[in-house]
């Protein structure tokens, strides 16, 4: 049922004899009036007699319902709403109940039906006993009583049947239903004849139920009630409706999902999970595909992956069916990272030249052009200048059309029209800002900094701490103001890696990226030595000078121009142990290449942006070989010991015949220089391996 349907629900339930007083139920009615006028359109409410969702907050349903619902018998443990459902427990014993917005007697001939969702969060005892049944005025009377037992059901689930006034059903259906699973029971109370008559998850009024035929006295149904009792285990209830017809309550609708599984980016041997959320006509079920293929046992909303390899790359998505139809979930991409070939890793940074661009999105000349260079250098990661700030909703946009797998993280300094940002295929670590708005007057200028110093710090497979990478963008144009803004916003930034960041990530590897608006080898005529502020010493930073392999020059500004590249404004200065493991570098263009490799063309730098993109890789600084220390024999056990570095993963393999290897342990954390291991040694002989897990 839609919100529109509650609310007139409600509105009726105000209406009852029992409710507000003429004065207040204008008032109350008026209030609701106006919230639905706008939709009564939409649909036309079913004839429903109460609509519960349980949308309380956790708690009392008593408190919390406001009087919706009330103690009809018993106080000690009180009803609960928990997570958004009704929660009735044997080791309780209070009795609610919820009044129908008008009573039904015997001589109204009415058929009342009831639907509600259950799921078994506790087994009940063997006759078990009722949880849920229509109530009269009297706190007493209860008639189509809903029960609850395991008698005669397989071990490890549940049965259900129905009964009048017995505190026994007088049937039951045959039918063993799963805990932790949500089932819809549907409820019919003949109000002249005494019927009553129980299904689980139907269709149709005509599929399979069970009926009490014992005749008893005809009573005026005012009520639906919920029931706690010592031997009825526990449940959650939800969606409770009331109403005159089968379709009123049961009215089928097809899954719909609701939250979409995402993609993810992971590295090898770590754990992923994905989730799907949906709605629709219970009971639902769940089928996850991998690249198209069904997963063998993978039938709940979430999909655990543990241990991933490469071979789990894909995509993968989720098939939800119900007696209503069936609809597919979005597809999710895992992106599984391990080191490449040389244990290297690529970086590309880029000004976009987003500032005042008309159109960002997929479709954009401009946008393409970028894209179709970032896709054929395929950098592990991405660091940009000038995402244009009323657009940047529209780099989500790009992840999902030009990287799916990867991650995107904007910086939340802007000078009002320009961000700085990173795409990469790692996982971010954590991302700062820092910089933003902050004052240079310390470090020679009279002024604020421009636009902000972003960090984005990547788990990269093989490195044993995160890589910190930072992307700024310094005051561009050449006056003597400028370059004055400039150079303190250099010292600003040498300050900052000298007093804050290196004070606790001196062992960890960094990279300073950007557009610092000033080459090096051609200073405005103020000569502020912006570069050699940044590389000094203290730093850490190293100064690199990639050259196009057509060209041998290291301009990157303006590839727009007529005369082509007169500057070099874009700048990789990696730390030192990055700097002596560089194992490539190039300025990137397109209108020299040979030959030109589908699907660039050979305008792509030109469309693309005014700058260059600078390509840099590295070897893994700390991929250090190690050794195997010992192999040691005990009676069944074998003790294996190696060189470690604190903190890294090791994992260990064995063999019968060096070619077909099993895992024996993974995400084995060294604590030290030196590592053991100990396993069980299984008949025939093997032979046993350590490597570094990335």
């Amino acid at each position: 049922m839609n919100r529109l349907d509650m609310l007139g629900m409600h509105l009726r339930l105000l209406m009852t004899p029992w409710g507000l007083t003429s004065a207040r139920l204008t008032h109350v009615a008026a209030s609701l009036i106006a919230l639905v006028v706008g939709l009564v359109a939409a649909t036309a409410p079913a004839a429903t007699f109460l609509y519960e969702p349980f949308d309380y907050a956790d708690g009392s349903l008593i408190t919390n319902s406001a009087g919706v619902w009330t103690t009809h018998n018993g106080t000690a443990g009180q009803v609960a709403v928990v997570s958004g459902r009704a929660f009735i427990s044997e080791a309780n014993s209070e009795d609610v109940s919820s009044a129908l917005s008008q009573p039904f007697a015997p001589a109204s001939n009415a058929t009342l039906y009831a639907r509600f969702t259950i799921n078994c969060a506790k087994l009940s005892a063997a006759s078990g006993d009722y949880l849920a049944h229509f109530k009269s005025t009297s706190s007493t009377t209860f008639r189509a009583r809903v029960f609850a037992l395991t008698q005669g059901a397989a071990n490890g689930t549940f049965r259900v049947g129905i009964g009048n006034v017995s505190n026994a059903p007088a049937a039951v259906l045959a039918l063993d239903l799963a805990t932790n699973t949500t089932h819809t029971l549907v409820l019919r109370y003949d109000v002249a004849t005494t019927l009553s008559t129980l299904w689980v998850n139907p269709a149709a009024e005509t599929d399979p139920s069970v009926t009490d035929t014992n005749a008893t006295n005809t009573i005026t149904v005012a009520a639906f009630a919920l029931r706690q009792a010592t031997g009825m285990g526990a449940w959650f209830i939800d969606d409770l409706l009331v109403g005159t017809n089968f379709s009123d309550v049961l009215t089928l609708q097809p899954p719909v999902v609701t939250q979409q599984p995402q993609s993810v980016n992971a590295n090898v041997g770590a754990l992923v999970n994905f989730t799907v959320t949906a709605n629709g006509t219970f009971p639902l079920a769940y089928q996850w595909l991998f690249n198209g293929s069904p997963i063998p046992g993978a039938t709940n909303t979430a999909l655990s992956l543990t241990n991933i390899s490469l071979t789990h790359a894909g995509t993968y998505w989720v098939t939800v069916t119900n007696v209503a139809g069936s609809t597919n979930s979005n597809p999710a991409v895992l992106t599984v990272n391990s080191p490449p070939s040389g244990d290297t890793l690529s970086l590309v940074h880029y000004n976009l030249k987003g500032n005042f661009a008309p159109d960002w999105t997929t479709n954009a000349p401009q946008v393409q052009a970028i894209a179709r260079q970032l896709r054929y250098l395929n950098p592990d990661i991405i660091t940009l200048n000038e995402i244009p700030n009323g657009q940047r909703h529209e780099m989500t946009n790009w992840m999902i059309a030009f990287f799916p797998g990867y991650n995107l993280a904007i910086s939340s300094g802007t000078d009002g029209a320009i961000r700085n940002g990173v795409i990469t295929r790692y996982p971010f670590a954590a991302t700062n800002s820092w910089l933003d708005g902050a004052s240079l007057t310390n470090f020679g200028y009279n002024g604020t900094f421009t636009r902000d110093l972003f960090e984005a710090a990547l788990a990269v497979p093989g490195f044993p701490a995160p890589l910190h990478v930072f992307v700024t963008h310094l005051k561009s144009g050449q006056t003597t103001d400028e370059s004055a803004r400039r150079a303190a916003e250099a010292n600003a930034i040498s300050n900052f890696l000298v007093t804050t960041f290196l004070v606790s990530n001196a062992t960890h590897a960094y990279v300073l990226t950007g557009d610092l608006n000033e080459d090096i080898a051609r200073p405005p005529a103020s000569n502020p030595q912006t570069i050699q502020r940044l590389i000094s010493a203290p730093t850490g930073l190293q100064l690199t000078t990639p050259l196009n392999p057509f060209t041998a020059q290291e301009l990157t500004f303006s590839i727009q121009g007529t005369s082509g590249p007169t500057r070099r404004y874009d700048y990789i200065l990696p730390c030192a142990a990055l700097s002596s493991n560089v194992a490539g570098s190039q300025i990137f263009r397109t209108d020299v290449l040979v030959p030109l490799s589908s699907p660039l063309q050979t305008n792509d730098s030109a469309t693309a942006s005014d700058h260059l993109p600078v390509v840099m890789s590295f070897v893994n600084p700390f991929a250090s070989p190690f050794r195997l220390l010992s192999i040691a024999v005990t009676n069944d056990q074998v003790q294996l010991g190696w060189e470690s570095v604190s903190n890294r993963v090791y994992a260990v393999q064995r063999s019968t015949d060096l070619n077909q290897w099993t895992t024996v342990a993974t995400n084995l954390v060294a604590v030290g220089t030196n590592t053991f291991f100990s396993t069980n040694i299984v008949a025939p002989l093997h032979y046993f391996r350590v490597y570094r897990q990335p």
